[in-house]
């Protein structure tokens, strides 16, 4: 480890506004709440400087409890997109009040207009966010779709990064096909909109080396760690060596480190990061200097 306390931005968290919200993600027996004070709490311990908290809303749930309640479809449509921008509001007001929280908002082009989309990242970034988040499974469709077209060319036209849910994690739309969030349907999008920066979580979890590919080829391109150092060196798992290989042959200096709260126990995470067996250069790299060096083009 270099000398003096490593600095970390955690590029990968989930903040909730209450304990229904938490219930949708995280069952009845989860071990953390994912609300605002145990978060600012896990900052404390931990020393992490930053955190990108990630807004994105469950959607589809909501359109239909609303449908199944007698709601018009028109109707139902109107509540999701109200639901989706309070939820974008409270997490960028939280980062008002704490000013280590980062928020990348989420949009649903399931239920918003291009236009719509829009507005809605344009008001957010004028409120302090910084970034946006989706998630290929949950809206049923591969990253080429051209229902996200809207997403990346707002998110081009207002200068802020993309993060993206990657890898064999969720719904897929058949046995034989491709999970949705597969790493590999973003080369057209890349091509298409070349100042598209763009995140992908997990280190494309299953599909590492669609993201090394994506890397090698597209300068904007970034992974995170967020849930792969979860279980490593334990019965199953990968080693810390294999982990460290697979950061290295996409590059150490495109990879965020990130946890994944609450899915993930950041005070373990940390400790598990700042043990792997990486050089001094390449901890810090990935600590925080290349979440910032992204956030700075």
């Amino acid at each position: 480890m270099a000398a003096g306390p490593l600095r970390i931005i955690d590029a990968h968290t989930h903040l909730f506004t209450d304990a229904a919200m938490a219930g949708l993600w995280l069952g009845p027996d989860a071990r953390r709440t994912g609300q605002l004070d145990e978060l600012t709490s896990l900052l404390d311990e931990t020393g992490v400087v930053k955190a990108v908290i990630l807004l994105f809303h469950r959607s589809a749930e909501l359109y239909d409890a609303e449908v199944a309640a007698g709601a018009s479809a028109a109707a139902a449509r109107q509540t999701v997109r109200a639901a989706i921008h309070d939820y974008n509001v409270w997490g960028c007001r939280a980062a008002e009040r704490d000013r280590r929280l980062l928020p990348f908002v989420g949009v649903n082009p399931r239920f918003m207009s291009a236009g719509q989309i829009d507005e809605e990242i344009g008001s957010a970034i004028a409120m302090g966010a910084v970034g946006v988040k989706i998630i290929p499974n949950r809206f049923m469709a591969y990253a080429d779709d051209p229902l996200l077209s809207p997403v990346y060319e707002s998110c081009c036209a207002h200068g802020v990064p993309l993060l993206s849910q990657a890898g064999s994690y969720g719904l897929v739309p058949g046995s034989s096909a491709d999970p949705f969030g597969r790493p590999k349907y973003f080369r057209p999008v890349l091509e298409r909109f070349c100042d598209l920066r763009l995140i992908l979580a997990h280190m494309g979890h299953s599909y590492e080396a669609d993201v090394a590919e994506l890397v090698a080829n597209f300068p904007n391109v970034y992974t995170d760690v967020s849930l792969r150092l979860s279980g490593m060196d334990r019965p199953g798992g990968p080693t810390s060596a294999e982990t460290v290989a697979a950061i290295r042959s996409i590059g150490t200096d495109r990879v965020l480190f990130g946890t994944n709260y609450p899915f993930a126990n950041p005070v373990r995470y940390v400790k598990t990061f700042e043990q792997l067996p990486l050089t001094d250069t390449e901890r810090s790299s990935i600590a925080a200097e290349n979440f910032e060096r992204l956030m700075q083009r």
